[in-house]
């Protein structure tokens, strides 16, 4: 069945919902919010504890945990503001006034979440590879000092930025209204952009997963000896 619309009061383009649509709307956006406020809590007790402790941040392996808490933590919060917001959309009965794409691009949850996922799938490939490096030569390991975290960590958010920087630019070219305000991630991307970032999250999991084998065969051979 086709959207259907009517034009307000004040003169903006409203898409026409029923209350059951919005009920259901309004549960998910409630999940969603109680979702980030876990993610964001939980992690950001692992990144300021290691902020606070001298001991934990002069230790290469805790960098790297911190670094994927971190971008845990700000994908959570982006749910968190996502969550808020259409929530206050929706009270407000302007959830479904009709925005550009460049426009929802801009609103405050896609821009944390347009950046901060993409991040969180890199810090979790970074953190396996962290432990490969381990177990695979735990000698040279040892000798790492917490600036080979930094710079690996640091490596992970800056590959982030360029793509984010191009996915702004193809959602710029869309400035025609032609969505419901309260702004999915897809209606914030282009659609091509949209397929690389929900390919780029599958692939990274995916990878960190495939790593942690060799990591689990070494582990399982040096126990063998030892043992």
């Amino acid at each position: 069945m086709a959207n259907q619309y009517r034009n307000r009061s004040d003169g903006l383009v409203e898409q026409i919902n029923s209350q059951d649509t919005i009920d259901s709307l309004t549960r998910s956006f409630i999940i969603y919010g109680v979702e980030g406020l876990v993610m964001t809590l939980t992690n950001s007790l692992i990144v300021c504890a290691i902020l606070r402790f001298k001991s934990l941040r002069e230790q290469k392996e805790f960098i790297i945990v911190g670094g994927l808490a971190f971008a845990d933590g700000l994908n959570g919060l982006g749910f968190l503001i996502a969550s808020v917001g259409r929530l206050t959309l929706i009270l407000r009965g302007d959830a479904f006034v009709l925005k550009s794409r460049w426009q929802c691009a801009i609103s405050p949850w896609s821009i944390v979440v347009t950046f901060s996922n993409s991040l969180a799938g890199i810090a979790l490939v970074v953190l396996s590879i962290d432990r490969l490096l381990a177990v695979s030569i735990p000698f040279r390991y040892f000798k790492f000092t917490n600036r080979y975290a930094l710079c690996i960590v640091g490596a992970a958010f800056a590959y982030v930025v360029p793509p984010v920087c191009v996915s702004y630019y193809l959602s710029h070219q869309y400035q025609q209204p032609e969505f419901p305000a309260y702004c999915l991630s897809p209606m914030g991307m282009h659609p091509a952009y949209y397929s690389y970032f929900v390919l780029f999250h599958l692939v990274t999991s995916f990878v960190s997963v495939i790593l942690y084998i060799p990591v689990l065969i070494t582990l399982r051979r040096v126990s063998e000896i030892i043992f």
